[in-house]
């Protein structure tokens, strides 16, 4: 054996250390334990009694955290470190891509092999999507409500998730109502003048075939029509945008530009980190993403005016990936 190898050895397994990693870091936001040790140092035993938690199996878990430097362990005493401290803004990131799609990454050879769709955890992805979305999308979205002629009075959140984003929309805006529809939307609201429909986003809209639409009514696609086009097809996409606009004044659609071979994402930071994984996955479920002129090219065949478009903040996400359109009814066009 050469003396190189564990070297390469080393080098060869960083991502299976990243894979558990990540599996480690989402366990410790849903286990509770992130909030229990975020309170201060404290005694493992006491943490495990608190969460009901098998002390021994949690002082192991804890363990390894902290050979990896999320937590520090003197004695039987466990606190966060800097390190682990900061993941608690990230937490997001971690729902979607590790609790809404683990399972989907553990299916690439069915898929590959032609044994239909990989699978996912539908809560997650919502759970962690609209956290990402307080981010970017929530931002983005209200940048595109600033160009609305008037505040809307009521707002559809088509394939709305948890609500949270609905939520925050609406109350940053001062609208009066909400509506969110999704298939695992919440069965009720705490919110005052927000109410959910379990149903999908086609379904919906189908069910109200109005003639004129209520100009401070306006309905919102966030990431959805990626789903739409690769479940039910281009028609049923343009049927739902021109279906929205008859209910609404406008609509506010989010997509994510399909660039996986542009080499000036790829090698951008986030790129790798964040899109690379998000095109594959994408690649693996009932999702399709398109590029920025598909969407455009949909939408002027869909009888919509673009009223403006805008990328996230740089701050944030400095790609120019994710994309923002706000549409209204073209004039002399009937959708």
């Amino acid at each position: 054996m050469d003396e190189g190898f564990e070297l390469r050895l080393i080098e060869a397994l960083q991502p299976v250390r990243g894979f558990a990693l990540a599996q480690g870091i989402h366990h410790l936001f849903t286990s509770g334990l992130y909030e229990r040790v975020a309170a201060g140092p404290q005694r493992v035993a006491d943490v495990a009694d608190s969460l009901e938690l098998d002390p021994s199996r949690t002082a192991g878990f804890l363990r390894y955290l902290a050979n990896e430097d999320y937590v520090t362990l003197s004695g039987d005493i466990v606190a966060l470190t800097d390190k682990g401290r900061a993941l608690g803004a990230y937490r997001p990131w971690y729902e979607l891509l590790v609790g809404g799609y683990a399972e989907t990454f553990q299916q690439v050879t069915d898929v590959l092999r032609g044994k239909g769709y990989a699978s996912r955890d539908g809560r997650m992805v919502g759970v962690g999507s609209c956290g990402i979305s307080a981010f970017d999308a929530l931002p983005l979205v209200r940048e595109l409500v600033s160009d609305l002629p008037a505040a809307p009075t009521s707002v559809v959140d088509l394939g709305c998730g948890d609500g949270t984003f609905l939520t925050d929309l609406v109350d940053g805006t001062g609208t009066a109502t909400g509506i969110g529809v999704d298939p695992f939307a919440p069965e009720t609201s705490a919110v005052a003048g927000i109410s959910f429909v379990r149903s999908g986003a086609t379904d919906f809209v189908r069910r109200d075939t109005r003639d004129d639409p209520d100009p401070s009514r306006l309905f919102l696609a966030a990431f959805l029509l990626q789903e739409v086009l690769e479940q039910e097809g281009r028609g049923a996409v343009v049927e739902l945008v021109r279906g929205a606009l008859r209910q609404g004044g406008h609509l506010a659609v989010v997509e994510v530009d399909h660039r996986p071979a542009d080499p000036r994402v790829m090698r951008h930071g986030l790129g790798l980190a964040y899109y690379n994984p998000y095109y594959l996955l994408h690649v693996l479920t009932e999702q399709r993403l398109e590029t920025d002129e598909f969407w455009q090219e949909l939408f002027e065949e869909a009888g919509a005016r673009l009223v403006s478009r805008r990328l996230v903040d740089v701050r944030v996400d400095s790609t120019g990936l994710e994309v923002g359109y706000l549409l209204t009814r073209r004039e002399g066009d009937e959708p």
